[in-house]
């Protein structure tokens, strides 16, 4: 039972490609705004069209389609969950009704809303594992730090705050390692986690996240101690050992971002939406 092999948001794979020597700056920018694009999105049509671009950036990045992806399966439950809770929910007055069921109604609405909010998800993840599959976290502190330095005139701590969001995100690949850990040495003293109905299954989850909570809690203490040991004030006084400097790829690569972006703001208006 491998946990981790389905974990990519925060794994970084090094590369040569176009997309991994793209500035960091110029990767959160372009991802900031496919979120914000994916946010207003209500058609068919235009969510073909960022599927072309996203895969057209995994083929570029030189990342596996298959690995890009494999972190969607463990959210797959939530997904149909949510899917079907938008079939039998959702409507407005001029649904049509698909079948009815009991109490539930399904409709051609309720239907389409959750067709696109699950793609609208299943977009958003695989925008941000993206950026973190081709963006070292020391990249990515670099950018944010970078982006966000303006807010410094309003006395806001950006240093700490980067460096804790970045934290968070790398604790999700080590928290996903420790919770292997602890279900294989739960599996080895005979429990099965497969067998059982849901409440049993879910009886047999309580010893596996409570160790996992206290060694979250011990982790964290012991990086506070490693950066107060090391004298750690925040960002005052700081400097970078590498400076971030755009070139020509990265100003191709945002007048390719804005043309899209245009056509596909231009789908949003035109296009009725299917909701």
């Amino acid at each position: 039972m491998e946990l981790t092999k389905n974990i990519t948001l925060g794994v970084y794979l090094p590369g040569e490609t176009v997309i991994h020597r793209l500035d960091p700056r110029t990767k959160i920018i372009i991802a900031s705004v496919l979120i914000i694009l994916l946010l207003m999105i209500k058609s068919y049509p235009a969510y073909a069209v960022i599927l072309t671009f996203l895969s057209a950036v995994i083929f570029m990045s030189g990342i596996p389609l298959s690995y890009a992806l494999c972190g969607l399966k463990p959210m797959l439950p939530v997904l149909i969950l949510m899917w079907v809770f938008q079939l039998f929910l959702y409507s407005n007055p001029d649904s049509k009704v698909i079948f009815s069921f009991w109490i539930f109604t399904a409709t051609d609405s309720g239907m389409h809303m959750g067709n696109l909010i699950s793609l609208r998800v299943i977009f958003l993840f695989t925008v941000t594992t993206i950026l973190t599959l081709t963006t070292s976290m020391v990249s990515l502190t670099d950018g944010l730090e970078s982006l966000l330095n303006p807010l410094r005139k309003f006395g806001l701590p950006i240093q700490e705050l980067v460096m804790t969001m970045v934290i968070a995100l790398r604790f999700v690949l080590i928290l996903a390692e420790e919770l292997d850990k602890i279900v294989k040495a739960q599996m080895a003293r005979g429990v099965a986690f497969d067998r059982g109905n849901f409440i049993q299954k879910t009886k047999k989850l309580f010893p596996v996240f409570l160790p996992l909570f206290i060694n979250a809690f011990k982790r964290a203490e012991e990086l506070i101690v490693a950066m107060e040991a090391r004298s750690y004030t925040g960002g005052k006084g700081r400097t970078k050992m590498k400076t971030l400097q755009m070139s020509r790829v990265d100003l191709g690569a945002g007048f390719v971002m804005l043309i899209f972006s245009a056509i596909v703001v231009l789908l949003i208006i035109t296009i009725k939406p299917q909701i």
